[in-house]
């Protein structure tokens, strides 16, 4: 609040002052007082007049002052309430009661979203688990049909790979919807390297086989079978599980391909997991918005219907179990997606 706005919010009653101090120059004329009294009471009542306004104008000035930059100094601004120092005067009480008042409408509002999507939340898990049985029972069914030689295995195989297509938008769904929530469902914890690596493969090793790709493991200097590292299993097998379903969803036709899982383990005790292909890789002006929400980019649009959605929860996930994730590609040649796990020595004293 600077002098001039606060003159001009007080044009009315300067004004009225003003007019008020003429008014009693003329009535002390009429009178005939003493012109010395005259300029005693006149000088009075301007001495008392300005000093009121003076006083005014700088506790309004320190109050706004200070509740501006409480609002640009907090990161959440709606807090402000909480930071706020009580008013000494009616206009600054008043502000305090509408700020509450809009305060609590705000927080009950807040709540009665929070609990609509938490109620929406477990509807949807709700119904992914219950949808999985039926397409459990389909793929048991299907491969059942493919075995008896029934001379129509080339369709059954199709509509086994499109069950397997929607098992694993189901199940992106669900993590995704969970990925909210993570801290809920997550434990950080000393994991084998190993395990989590077979996890993946037995997971993806029928649709690896039916695209007739090679799962190949390159663990360089690292002893694989005792490496360990600090994650969440469940969380961190799914996250290799859509770089892995993106290597077959984008392989190469002309040429034998492959998913290679490679291991580092860096000076400081950091593990890099990187998932790499063979396959049809990313233009190079995709690669930036490639864990974009919902991006596609070429190769979704000319090579196969795609979501854009599973690299942005892989990062999303990454970035709340405190892993970095980065990738590269050649267009053509090859893409290779890093993850690197941190040693995290915080979770051996927790």
């Amino acid at each position: 609040m600077t002098a001039r706005s606060y003159i001009s919010d007080k044009k009315v009653e300067i004004i009225i002052s003003a007019a008020t101090c003429v008014i009693i120059l003329w009535l002390l004329t009429i009178f005939k007082v003493n012109s010395v009294a005259s300029t005693l009471i006149i000088g009075l009542f301007l001495v008392s007049w300005v000093s009121a306004y003076i006083y005014d104008y700088n506790r309004k000035k320190g109050f706004y002052k200070r509740l501006s930059d409480s609002v640009t100094k907090l990161d959440k601004a709606y807090l402000i309430l909480e930071t706020m120092e009580k008013a000494e005067f009616l206009e600054g009480r008043l502000l305090e009661e509408v700020l509450y008042e809009i305060d609590k409408s705000m927080a009950e509002n807040v709540k009665l979203y929070q609990q609509q999507s938490v109620d929406f939340s477990e509807y949807i898990e709700m119904w992914i688990h219950e949808v999985k049985l039926p397409l459990s029972a389909i793929s048991l069914k299907l491969h059942n049909l493919m075995k008896s030689d029934s001379g129509e295995t080339n369709e059954y195989k199709k509509l086994l790979e499109e069950t397997r297509r929607i098992e694993s938008l189901v199940n992106q769904v669900l993590y995704y919807v969970r990925s909210g929530s993570i801290e809920k469902d997550y434990h950080i914890s000393k994991v084998s390297v190993a395990d989590v690596i077979h996890d993946v493969a037995m997971t993806y090793r029928e649709n690896l086989q039916d695209n007739n790709m090679d799962f190949l493991i390159e663990d360089g200097d690292s002893d694989l079978k005792s490496l360990e590292a600090k994650t969440d299993q469940k969380w961190f097998v799914f996250i290799m599980g859509q770089l892995i379903s993106n290597s077959i969803k984008y392989k190469r036709e002309e040429t034998h391909s492959y998913v290679k899982v490679l291991v580092n383990v860096d000076d400081l005790q950091n593990v890099t997991i990187s998932v790499e292909d063979n396959g049809i890789g990313i233009p190079e002006q995709d690669l930036r918005r490639v864990f974009d929400k919902s991006f596609t980019g070429y190769n979704g649009k000319e090579r196969t219907k795609s979501t854009g959605m599973g690299l942005y929860i892989a990062k999303e996930l990454c970035a709340k179990l405190g892993h970095d994730i980065n990738i590269e590609s050649e267009q053509g040649q090859w893409t290779r997606v890093n993850i690197k796990i941190y040693k995290a020595d915080y979770y051996d004293v927790v």
